[in-house]
């Protein structure tokens, strides 16, 4: 079965908890330091935008089959279901492709379709609509749990990844300071120790546990950065 998007306009409450699935701030502070991991990024986009369109197609769904129940013609609610999930297929090639400028302009006529989609149904709003909407989603939430569990792994994943990438990066930088002649005693200390902290998180930990890595990386980072710059000036004196 099919489900995504914002169906605000439906007005209910669950649709908007449902929906509040954006990137985790640990993943929008990190700098992403390669063109791979920029990839993933946008990947893990489309797997966000897909999870949303499930929940409008599911709620379009509901609403079909009580209009049709009414007698309310469904015909244009079926042209903007069917182009939701023609433009689903469309970012998810756009997001392998890495084509990135249609990816975000297929995000914008998304964006553009669920406005009409709101103004639609509002208009055609008929008693019991909220309920059977609800009643979708909850009969489908097993599957929703799964997309965003799905959605989730995938972002620690790439959070991982930047970390590594970094570690790697913050190494390659100490080796070139003491390749010329630099003293790189104190930024190894601290190299080591993130490494061994980044030891203690994997794919399988909670989003606490990386906020509370996050937050102490990024005070590593802090003072690696001081000192990186205290070489450099030394060896440029």
């Amino acid at each position: 079965m099919r489900k995504i998007s914002k169906n605000g306009a439906i007005g209910i409450g669950i649709i908007l908890l449902l929906l509040i699935s954006g990137y985790p701030a640990i993943l929008a502070e990190v700098q992403v330091d390669s063109e791979r991991l920029s990839d993933d990024v946008l990947y893990s986009r489309y797997m966000a935008f897909h999870q949303r369109k499930e929940i409008a197609i599911i709620s379009m769904d509901a609403i079909i089959d009580l209009y049709k129940e009414n007698g309310i013609n469904t015909s244009e609610l079926i042209n903007l279901k069917v182009r939701l999930i023609d433009l689903d297929i469309e970012a998810k090639k756009a997001a392998e492709t890495m084509n990135r400028d249609e990816f975000y302009n297929t995000m914008e006529e998304s964006r553009e379709l669920i406005t009409s989609l709101r103004k639609l149904v509002k208009e055609k709003s008929v008693e019991g609509q909220n309920e059977a909407v609800r009643n979708a989603l909850i009969e489908n939430k097993d599957y929703i749990l799964g997309l965003r569990t799905e959605i989730s792994k995938f972002k620690r994943e790439i959070y991982l990844k930047i970390i590594d990438n970094r570690i790697e990066k913050l190494g390659r930088i100490s080796n070139r300071l003491e390749g010329k002649g630099a003293d790189v005693t104190e930024i190894n200390k601290k190299i080591d120790a993130l490494s061994d902290s980044r030891s203690s998180i994997s794919k399988e930990s909670s989003w606490a546990q990386l906020n509370r890595f996050h937050q102490d990386a990024k005070q590593t980072y802090q003072e690696l950065r001081v000192l990186i710059r205290e070489e450099i000036k030394e060896l440029k004196k």
